[in-house]
C-alpha cells in the first residue's frame, strides 16, 4: 500500500533487537524504518485474519446450533423440476 502521507512515532526498543534491526539492514539493505514499518504491516495482517477466523468460527457456530437456520437444508438437496 502506497500512502504518501507519513507519522512520525517514537519507538524504544531493547537493545538486542536494535542490534539485530541493525544487522539485517546492512543484510538486507532496507533502513530500520521499512523493517519496522513490513513488521507492522504483517502484524496487522495476521490481526485482521485472526479476526476474520474468529467471525467465521462463530457463524459456523451458530449455523450448526441454530435450527431456525437449519430448517430448510432438507429442501436444498431435492429436486424441485
Amino acid at each position: 500500500m502506497t500512502n504518501t502521507q507519513n507519522s512520525r512515532i517514537t519507538v524504544t526498543l531493547p537493545k538486542y533487537i536494535n542490534d539485530e534491526l541493525d544487522a539485517s539492514k546492512k543484510e538486507l539493505g532496507y533502513t530500520k524504518t521499512e523493517i519496522i514499518k513490513i513488521a507492522i504491516e504483517n502484524f496487522l495482517e495476521e490481526q485482521k485474519k485472526a479476526k476474520l477466523k474468529n467471525a467465521v468460527e462463530l457463524m459456523t457456530n451458530e449455523y450448526q446450533n441454530n435450527k431456525e437456520l437449519t430448517e430448510f437444508t432438507t429442501l436444498d438437496s431435492e429436486d424441485f423440476l
